[in-house]
């Protein structure tokens, strides 16, 4: 296992040839050792699956043997934003590159593959589905393709099983297209994902693991528990660092996200990013991002993948992530600079129930990760996200366990309960707000005794948000509205 990221000696006796090939085409003043070792083996025809931390140059390792070595490098990738962002890259690099996507005519896309077959092209980009569509109407299988590469390559395990089965389908095509050399690259795996990616990708083939510490000492992790996300994300909005980024687990928790934000922060620039925005649109705000200082993004997984903004200063996560590789991947997204990062995990009743909707086993093992990792108070957080990995911790530099800031109990669950259990079946939800907020015109409350029925308790508190954490409370269990007789609608504890 190769670990060292110090910079090669400028000073060699001899000329390295791949280092000056990076100098000349690329003008990257060295190459870490890793890099090196992953390009010579690609020089080299060698199978390998490579395991490099987010902003540790992966791409470097394809684009520059595709610039000295004859045959075209084909890569696929998991995102069309990833697909524009790296086809831009190598434009830049002076690379012949073109892209086989979804929405082509057959036109188009046998006119590329035409130029592919007579060697105008140097890396050519692809999706798994617009892969497999090619592959059944023969438009690769007569080219020889010197280096096939899957970036993002834990997308394999991931997705395939899911929402993605043309992922799975690479277990078929690979072995009927001439390919020389593969190599599969991922940030953070597993060594069960890792063993699904040499299934899917590498069948009936030798491979080499290269792998580095995945460990990013520069990021703090911390978990927060919450009864109102909304109300958790204002606080912590008002004092974390930015350029911020927060995470969501669907297109319509990032919406709400930045809608909430723009009603309750106006005075800060946010806005939304997921798949379902036109690619102008996905354009126009990463475009806005990249060069923002204080913006707020909320995004699904769709963002991040091979955009490059080394200055993101806090990650946040609005749900518990699908897996532990997704959880390191997203929040490496930030503090590529090296400099200080805060990652935040928000978690809620709701996160609890979520593996309930997981039909795959390997998926709902994995979530069950990251949710006991969320719900352990006592266990180094990085020294867990490493062990999900079968990786050694020597020290930590940075988290809520270890400096001994983690919280047990969401803001105002005690306060809550305590109302409920004083006041059993009184009153109603919308009420509990209303008395809690400090609103309620009810004599009782209003006179000598409002104290101690806890008038005005949570007046810091917007009526929505109390509103929320009520809902947590009930769905967890704690807090229940009776539903017949008397008291049908009114809340006491259970």
């Amino acid at each position: 296992m190769i670990t060292s990221f110090e910079p090669a000696s400028k000073r060699s006796r001899f000329p390295d040839p791949i280092v000056e090939a990076a100098q000349r085409y690329f003008h990257i003043p060295y190459l870490y050792p890793i890099q090196r070792f992953v390009i010579s083996n690609t020089i080299e025809e060698k199978d390998q699956i490579v395991v490099l931390p987010t902003g540790a140059g992966k791409s470097l390792c394809y684009q520059l043997p595709a610039r000295i070595c004859r045959g075209i490098t084909l890569v696929i990738v998991p995102l069309l934003s990833l697909l524009d962002e790296q086809l831009g890259r190598c434009r830049d690099a002076g690379l012949m590159a073109q892209a086989l996507r979804g929405g082509q005519s057959d036109e188009e896309s046998n006119r590329v593959s035409a130029r592919a077959r007579s060697g105008e092209i140097d890396v050519l980009f692809t999706t798994p589905e617009s892969l497999a569509r090619v592959a059944r109407k023969q438009l690769l299988p007569d080219i020889e393709i010197f280096h096939l590469v899957v970036d993002e390559a834990h997308c394999v395990a991931e997705w395939g099983q899911s929402f993605r089965p043309s992922y799975l389908k690479l277990q078929e095509i690979i072995p009927s297209l001439r390919v020389r050399c593969l190599t599969a690259f991922t940030a953070t795996a597993s060594p069960r994902v890792l063993e699904t990616v040499r299934e899917v990708v590498f069948p009936g083939r030798s491979v080499t693991t290269v792998a580095s510490d995945p460990d990013r000492p520069n990021i703090r992790y911390s978990v927060i528990p919450t009864l109102s996300k909304a109300r958790t994300l204002r606080q912590i909005i008002g004092t974390s660092p930015r350029p911020l980024l927060i995470f969501s687990r669907s297109r319509s928790g990032a919406e709400w996200a930045a809608r909430t934000l723009r009603r309750r922060l106006p005075d800060l620039e946010t806005y939304f990013y997921h798949a379902g925005l036109n690619r102008k649109e996905r354009g126009r705000i990463e475009a806005w991002y990249k060069h923002s200082r204080e913006g707020i993004l909320t995004a699904t997984s769709a963002y991040g993948m091979g955009l490059d903004k080394p200055d993101i200063r806090t990650v946040i996560h609005l749900d518990i992530p699908y897996s532990p590789e997704a959880y390191l991947q997203e929040t490496g997204r930030a503090g590529r600079d090296g400099k200080a990062v805060e990652a935040i995990l928000l978690y809620s009743a709701e996160d609890l129930g979520f593996a309930d909707v997981l039909k795959h086993s390997l998926a709902a093992e994995r979530y069950a990760q990251m949710l006991g990792y969320a719900l352990d108070t006592v266990r180094c957080r990085r020294e867990q996200l490493l062990g999900f990995l079968e990786q050694e911790l020597a020290s930590c530099s940075g988290c809520d366990v270890c400096d001994v800031q983690a919280l047990r109990k969401a803001e105002g669950a005690e306060q809550i309960l305590d109302f409920v259990e004083r006041n059993p079946r009184r009153f109603t939800i919308l009420q509990t707000v209303q008395v809690l907020r400090g609103r309620q015109s009810y004599e009782v409350v209003r006179g000598r005794l409002a104290s101690y029925y806890g008038f005005g308790l949570l007046s810091d508190w917007q009526g929505e948000e109390i509103e929320e954490a009520l809902e947590a409370l009930c769905r967890s269990g704690e807090i229940k509205v009776l539903k017949r007789g008397f008291w049908r609608g009114r809340s006491s504890k259970r």
